[in-house]
């Protein structure tokens, strides 16, 4: 079977799945504290994560918001702290879908996740609805974060964007670059992992090309009072969307919708017009664009692209690394293999995708 029949019929149980009726979530699911140790003060999230609250971030003239860096691990002294590696979640995801994979780390791990608007320990935007709000906005959102966290001289060397967030670091050094810097020259990032992430409108993609996720997107699309329209993923349908595999199974060790509301990896939504923007459709006409060679020195890329994922195929994320690096050998591509291995496996199975970086960690091209 082709890819687009594989990645439709992974879409289309979600969409079975919602009109046959799901399971409540439990109203009692709390989030457990977690525990930080650092030399730098931090401040504490409201789900009891240490972390960093950066106020007035500006996304836009005259729009702001308050965001929330979340420590994942230990933040030690200042001296150490290049060591930590920072983290961004992808759409409808929040911060937390990052803890799993720094717990798998060890104790001795700093993984940094900015919670974007509207999700876990961050607020809402000023100046504007959260609807209102594009992935330029989050690319400025992740500069001026980057920015203040060098300020305190806490200055990761390795980025990771997963799903949406593999776009927004492909975005954000595109940006850098255009303006004759980069990821390496303006904050001292030698390493940059794309994790299952969506593609720019260079690379051909079946599913996001086949014009099939208009009508998907428009389903899950939702007028939320002082908040715009949002797309909006229930979370008694993250089995279906997120854990089932090119056969349209269940994998083992999926998460049930309590334990992904417990572990706060799920966000409220996405900005309907982010979304589109993402995939190209409604008003975009075309998905963001990553230039040839984007990568192709000063940071080395990785691209951990997942097996089983009905989103995206191992040879279009292959491609992808190609195209951004200029490196026809794939030296530095990782195809992650196994039954398990969805979209969301940096939760469902972190410590693949630990052992993934650990055994790519010498490549280069």
């Amino acid at each position: 079977m082709n890819i687009v029949d594989h990645g439709q019929r992974g879409l289309l149980a979600a969409l079975v799945a919602l009109l046959a009726g799901c399971a409540d979530i439990a109203d009692d699911s709390t989030v457990e504290a977690r525990k930080g140790g650092s030399g730098i003060d931090l401040d504490i999230g409201a789900d009891g994560t240490p972390g960093l609250l950066l106020e007035d971030v500006e996304l836009r003239p005259g729009v702001t918001v308050d965001l929330f860096v979340n420590v994942y691990g230990h933040l030690d002294a200042r001296g150490q702290a290049k060591d930590c590696q920072f983290a961004i979640h992808g759409g409808v995801f929040a911060a937390a879908s990052w803890r799993p994979y720094a717990d798998a780390l060890g104790e001795d791990a700093c993984v940094l996740v900015t919670d974007m608007p509207a999700r876990g320990n961050s607020g809402l935007p000023e100046g504007a609805q959260f609807g209102d709000l594009d992935l330029f906005d989050y690319v400025t959102a992740l500069e001026e974060v980057l920015g203040r966290l060098h300020q305190r001289k806490i200055r990761p060397r390795m980025i990771l964007g997963h799903s949406m967030g593999g776009t927004l670091v492909q975005m954000l050094q595109q940006r850098l670059v255009a303006d004759g810097s980069s990821l390496r020259k303006r904050f001292g990032i030698r390493d940059a992992i794309l994790v299952a992430s969506d593609l720019p409108a260079d690379v051909p993609w079946a599913l996001g090309d086949s014009g099939d996720l208009s009508g998907l997107i428009q389903a899950f699309a939702v007028d939320e009072p002082g908040l715009g329209q949002l797309f909006e993923i229930p979370v008694t349908l993250w089995p279906a969307f997120y854990f089932t595999d090119r056969d349209n199974n269940v994998v083992p060790g999926a998460l049930t919708p309590e334990e992904i509301e417990a572990g706060g990896f799920n966000a409220l939504g996405e900005p309907l017009r982010a979304i589109h923007q993402l995939n190209g459709t409604g008003p975009f006409t075309t998905r963001p664009s990553a230039d040839a060679d984007l990568f192709e020195k000063g940071t080395r890329l990785r691209a951990i692209a997942y097996e089983e994922d009905i989103y995206v195929q191992l040879a279009e994320s292959e491609t992808l690394y190609q195209h951004l690096t200029g490196d026809s050998a794939s030296r530095c591509f990782v195809p992650v293999l196994g039954p398990d291995t969805v979209h969301v496996l940096q939760f469902s199975n972190p410590q693949a995708l630990v052992d993934a970086l650990a055994a790519s960690d010498d490549c280069h091209y």
